[in-house]
């Protein structure tokens, strides 16, 4: 009995040590893919367009909008149109878009109003787990949540992102309305866009900023 509880012993402190090691390795692995995959591995390309009303349901078809959903301008809301490439390495989870307005200290979010990728329309939202961004990143400085837009029912009007799978290689077509009261854009440079990633958990995990060339 004694020897057999010895060899017991043996053979469970053989299994705690394997099973350490292995989470070890593991856990190793995954922040080397979480390394691999970070800003640093995408690379994203942008551009913006500042259409008139009259131009914007046009542009949007031209760029890819399908079935008849193309948005419309309005002429009290300025318009941004923004096409979003990117490439790197394919993960499970999403890629939110913000854009900024930096003409503003913080730079203030421009409301989303739609977007389209190679899946079809990805529509808009907003989390409040995406607010832990605002105290790790200056420029998100501003994406929180006012007093009067705390309704968990619907995306807080002063915020919002347009949602895109983080597939390897991705393209992104997006509208965003500055709002009535913001004072009119003429250079799409005082613009920044902030790329996202988001986990299949919901959990924010970096954000990258990409300029907005003239």
């Amino acid at each position: 009995m004694g020897r057999h509880g010895a060899r017991l012993r043996w053979v469970v402190a053989l299994v705690s040590v394997t099973v350490a090691v292995l989470a070890t390795i593991d856990h190793a692995r995954q922040r080397e893919r979480e390394h691999n995959a970070g800003p640093d591995a995408v690379t994203v390309t942008v551009e913006a367009m500042l259409p008139q009303p009259d131009q914007v349901a046009d542009l949007v078809s031209a760029y890819g909008w399908r079935n008849g959903s193309a948005p419309v301008g309005d002429p009290d809301n300025q318009s941004v149109l923004l096409r979003l490439r990117w490439s790197g390495p394919g993960q499970p989870g999403t890629y939110q878009v913000i854009l900024l307005d930096n003409r503003l200290d913080p730079p203030r979010v421009v409301p989303p109003s739609g977007g389209w990728d190679a899946a079809g329309s990805t529509g808009f939202n907003w989390a409040d787990s995406y607010e832990t961004l605002a105290a790790r990143y200056d420029f998100l400085a501003g994406a929180v949540s006012r007093p009067e837009s705390s309704d968990s029912l619907r995306t807080p009007d002063n915020l919002g992102a347009v949602s895109t799978r983080a597939v390897a290689e991705g393209d992104l077509v997006a509208l965003f309305r500055m709002g009535p009261a913001a004072t009119p854009l003429t250079d799409p440079a005082d613009l920044l866009v902030a790329v996202c990633y988001v986990d299949p958990t919901g959990t924010p995990r970096w954000a990258k900023p990409v300029p907005v060339p003239s």
